[in-house]
């Protein structure tokens, strides 16, 4: 049983290293893009680009490589990843984009990035939650104010029909209900 299991292991090698498909997955849906992102290796990210691999191919959850790079902050592999052609608007399982992963993970560098390069401030996911409404419910007014300044909208309401302002009133943040209040 062990030497079957041996010689298989040893066919799936040699067909990986006879056909160098760029972008194989592991069992997680991985592919090396993805790992080296979430590796941090900006100059295996930089080279796989160079190479083809595919930009938007995510894993079993959906994430894309830009998406988990916006998770880590880290601002030389968005850029990278965006440069190359990476889609703004590529949706996990549950309908978060990029700006919705920076804005989650309290990345406001990348979520303003993301917004100059013209992600969608409004985008819903699966429950209808938009990025304020995750910065208002987080009580970051940095993020809300960049959000608003492009063009999110305040009453846009979830599945629920609660909007940010509700959100923000529901868990007390008093400066976050003013600043809605005024784009409301």
């Amino acid at each position: 049983m062990a030497s079957t299991l041996m010689v298989g292991a040893m066919l799936v090698g040699l067909y990986q290293l006879a056909t160098h498909d760029i972008n194989q997955r592991d069992h997680y849906g991985r592919t090396a893009l993805f790992l080296a992102v979430e590796n941090q290796q900006q100059d295996d990210v930089e080279a796989l680009i160079k190479s083809g691999a595919a930009l938007d191919m995510a894993d079993n959850c959906g994430f894309s490589p830009l998406m988990k790079a916006a998770s880590l902050g880290n601002m030389a592999m968005v850029k990278a990843l965006y440069q190359a052609g990476a889609s703004l608007e590529h949706q996990d399982d549950s309908q978060y984009t990029p700006l919705m992963i920076a804005v989650v993970s309290e990345q406001p560098a990348i979520a303003s990035f993301l917004l100059e390069k013209g992600a969608n401030p409004n985008h819903q996911d699966d429950l209808g939650w938009t990025a304020l409404i995750w910065a208002a419910k987080q009580n970051n007014l940095g993020l809300a104010n960049a959000l608003l300044d492009h063009g999110a909208d305040p009453l846009l309401a979830d599945q629920d029909g609660q909007n940010a302002l509700h959100w923000a009133a529901l868990e007390g943040h008093d400066k976050m209900v003013n600043l809605l209040v005024g784009e409301a």
